[in-house]
């Protein structure tokens, strides 16, 4: 499976190390993760209290990146704009991550409720949190894990 890390992916990776969630699932599936060359300034820019929250920051900021392949802005560049308009409505900082998402055609692992439910309100990129993303790699089908993160939500099929 392909997916696009989110930030709050890579940076639980970093503060959790091997112990994570996040870590036992990329360890026992094959996911390809992705993500956009912003990821490495917003790193940058959290760097200090990754550092703080992290026991072993090196390590677990070396193993979270050598998990991750890091996409050049030039191979979603025709996307950024469109990601824009979506992003808008609810944080610019994963515009990013959304036209990597728009341009490969594969969902963005995510924690962010607001990406996620925008993901179900615009129906325009596909976003998916951990629980789904773990259902999915288990065996469920799509529209099986979507219908319980909706609920994780607490989206009716009205809202979407």
């Amino acid at each position: 499976m392909k997916l696009i890390a989110d930030s709050n992916i890579v940076f639980s990776l970093i503060i959790s190390g091997k112990k994570g969630r996040i870590y036992q699932i990329l360890e026992r599936y094959d996911i390809d993760l992705l993500a956009p060359e912003e990821l490495v300034s917003e790193f940058r820019e959290y760097v200090s209290l990754l550092r703080k929250k992290s026991e072993d920051f090196e390590k677990r900021t070396l193993l979270a990146f050598s998990l991750i392949a890091i996409v050049p802005i030039e191979v979603y560049s025709d996307k950024i704009s469109e990601a824009l308009g979506i992003a808008r409505e609810f944080d610019e900082k994963d515009a990013p991550f959304i036209a990597l998402a728009l341009k490969l055609g594969i969902p963005v692992w995510t924690e962010d409720k607001d990406m996620l439910r925008h993901s179900f309100l615009t129906g325009r990129y596909l976003a998916l949190d951990t629980e789904a993303v773990k259902e999915l790699l288990e065996g469920a089908k799509l529209e099986d894990a979507l219908e319980k993160l909706r609920n994780r939500l607490s989206l009716s099929e009205k809202d979407v």
